[in-house]
């Protein structure tokens, strides 16, 4: 019996050392509501309970050895007040990781938003009616390949290259961005095109104390329009270039977090009265990491061409509301 016993444990050894080798999966996510009192100018006020950015996520690695892994990222929006989904459409993509930075291709975020407008929203991450709704997105998210390197003496670098057989247009849609960490100083430049839509964005951000200050300046041309990349696109047109600003700031004290930022974006050169302005006012309590309240008001200001966040043109829009967020 015991000259035998080695040979029966080894089956046992084998099944063991395979379900180490399998995937650690994760499964995290956002519930994020809000009550809200929202205005189009000319119209009347509507009341109603809103969804923002919550999803389902699923994450996994698996240690290759040497160094080596591979990973991937499923997410999942859904809609927290009726419980809708629309699919894996937030982000999808496999990974592989070591030494050299991490390879990843599938659906995710443009680099020049995630390090630039998307880093300096402190207040709700970016969401809902509070989003940022001047920066100039040009980069599709889907059938990318992206890199993301170690980091060198506090400089990380990131890029995405999109194919044109999947977007169309004449040209192959691509990202870069840089970041650069010294104590407090967190500093960032991007660069994202897509055919003739361009948009050049450096980002600051300065943590002391209580205190948080930043923002990001950029300059696009026809960045707001990269959903038509093309002359051959019925309804193309040439909006020309324009300047944008966004500036942050926020206090923390105890639990309680007070926000503040406002936008400004310039007229597009070809587009006459077409800026807009946009500011907000928030208070977040922290009642736990992954828990919070919040309250807001938030209001877009369009110039007579101007149609910025959901607005007809020269209509402006505002919402005051009150939400609860919980991480898991």
């Amino acid at each position: 019996m015991k000259k035998h016993l080695p040979f029966v444990l080894l089956p046992l050894l084998a099944a063991g050392a395979v379900a180490h080798a399998q995937s650690n999966v994760t499964v995290y996510g956002r519930f994020n509501t809000t009550l809200e009192n929202q205005k189009f100018s000319g119209e009347s006020s509507k009341t109603g309970m809103h969804s923002n950015a919550s999803f389902l996520g699923f994450r996994g690695t698996e240690d290759l050895g040497s160094g080596l892994k591979a990973g991937f990222v499923l997410e999942q929006r859904f809609d927290s007040t009726d419980g809708a989904s629309t699919g894996f459409q937030r982000e999808s993509q496999v990974n592989l990781s070591g030494s050299f930075g991490t390879i990843k291709a599938g659906n995710y975020n443009s680099t020049a938003y995630t390090n630039t407008a998307d880093y300096v929203s402190m207040f709700n991450h970016d969401t809902g009616s509070t989003a940022d709704a001047l920066y100039a997105y040009v980069v599709p998210n889907s059938a990318k390949l992206g890199y993301i390197s170690p980091e060198f003496a506090g400089f990380k670098f990131e890029g995405g290259y999109g194919f044109k057989d999947n977007h169309g247009g004449n040209k192959a849609p691509f990202d870069l961005s840089v970041t650069y960490k010294l104590g407090a100083l967190d500093l960032a430049a991007a660069y994202a095109q897509f055919d003739k839509a361009k948009a050049t964005t450096v980002r600051a951000m300065y943590n002391t104390g209580p205190f948080a200050l930043g923002g990001y300046v950029q300059y696009d041309k026809n960045g707001m329009n990269a959903a038509a990349t093309d002359t051959a696109v019925p309804g193309y047109i040439n909006w020309g270039d324009r300047w944008s600003v966004r500036l942050v700031g926020a206090y923390t004290m105890g639990a309680s977090e007070f926000h503040a930022n406002v936008g400004w974006a310039d007229k597009y050169s070809k587009i006459d009265k077409s800026g807009a302005t946009q500011y907000t006012l928030g208070y977040n309590y922290n009642l736990s990491k992954r828990t919070k309240v919040y309250g807001f008001y938030t209001r877009v200001d369009n110039q007579r061409n101007g149609a910025y966040a959901g607005a007809a043109a020269g209509k402006d829009f505002s919402s005051v509301g009150a939400g609860l967020r919980h991480l898991f």
